[in-house]
């Protein structure tokens, strides 16, 4: 078992990563509104190079990169949030789940079934 630093990978992820696993891979998932419909795929994560883009502002101040040949949109950087977004289309052949909307539960009746103690929490102010 191979033993990787935390610091290591701060410094270039992907290239740090590389070094050591031969193959690097992006998980996605994806989850509905409600959470009961979600979809999962992977695939070999990518090097972007940052000359193969053009950069512009959008309206909400996020900054947007497109692919130069073909002007597809790919990134959005939102600074405000501190998030980066890559841009993929969900493949066909994804996982995909429903999951069907479990019942309410009793709260009572679970804190019974444990047999809660409210000596179990301090307030501390």
């Amino acid at each position: 078992m191979t033993t990787i630093h935390w610091r290591t990978f701060l410094r270039s992820p992907l290239d740090n990563a590389t070094k050591f696993f031969k193959h690097v891979r992006t998980i996605v998932l994806v989850k509905s509104n409600d959470l009961l419909e979600l979809a999962v795929f992977e695939f070999d994560t990518t090097i972007y190079p940052a000359d193969q883009f053009m950069w512009k502002w959008n309206e909400r101040n996020n900054l947007e990169g497109y692919e130069k040949p073909s002007n597809l949109h790919k990134f959005t950087w939102q600074p405000h949030g501190s998030q980066f977004t890559i841009i993929e289309n969900v493949p066909k052949d994804r996982l995909a789940l429903r999951i069907k909307q479990p019942p309410k539960l009793d709260s009572n009746a679970i804190l019974k079934a444990l047999k809660f103690n409210s000596s179990w929490i301090e307030i501390l102010k």
